[in-house]
């Protein structure tokens, strides 16, 4: 608690008045704004002095944390998954914290995605001995394969696995299915492409 309050003189001086109002965690839509009681666990939790030196995490949605830098200016507001903490992977979600007290900690919309409205969706790259993943595909498509197929599918890869699938839609459920993200592709003109990149949806 001590290390903490030591680095909140640090932030941003509205930061330190907003943080100085309010006794309890604030949640915004989504979004979760610790209070001085909650600051020093979360930052301890995700190791934010040894992932992120010269931040504080003041916030959180989900696995994505919001960061202030502690340079005592009104820097931006930044925010990173937590899977894997750098400076490299910060973004800026607001020019700074009052302004995005202002605006009651509203994130900005993701980009959309260049995607055809359908397409038709196939299945690329799990390990042959991984029927289980193949299992989740099945139940996230709602496709009816059999179960003794499976194997024989995971040989056949690529395959196609579902026509004319809403891609938006699968998009979305993917957002709650990382682990089967690099394995669904979707037809184009020109083969086969990713429906999730690399860098995320959002780097279309």
């Amino acid at each position: 608690m001590k290390m903490v309050e030591q680095l909140i003189p640090r932030t941003d001086v509205a930061y330190q008045r907003w943080l100085a109002s309010v006794t309890d965690d604030v949640v915004a839509d989504a979004v979760v704004m610790y209070c001085l009681e909650s600051l020093p666990e979360r930052n301890t939790t995700y190791g934010i002095g040894e992932w992120l030196t010269g931040y504080l995490m003041i916030g959180q949605e989900g696995d994505r944390g919001f960061f202030l830098r502690l340079d005592g200016g009104g820097s931006p507001v930044f925010c990173a998954d937590l899977g894997g903490l750098g400076e490299v992977d910060l973004h800026v979600v607001a020019p700074s914290f009052e302004v995005w007290l202002r605006c009651g900690f509203a994130l900005p919309a993701d980009p959309e995605p260049d995607l055809p409205p359908t397409a038709d969706v196939y299945v690329a790259g799990i390990p042959v001995d991984e029927v289980q993943l193949l299992v989740r595909v099945r139940k996230l498509l709602g496709v009816d394969w059999r179960f003794g197929d499976l194997r024989g599918l995971l040989a056949a890869q690529p395959f196609p696995a579902a026509r004319s699938v809403h891609l938006y839609a699968l998009l979305r459920d993917l957002e709650h299915a990382a682990e089967l993200r690099p394995y669904l592709l979707y037809a184009t003109d020109h083969g086969l492409e990713a429906l999730w990149p690399a860098d995320g949806p959002e780097g279309r």
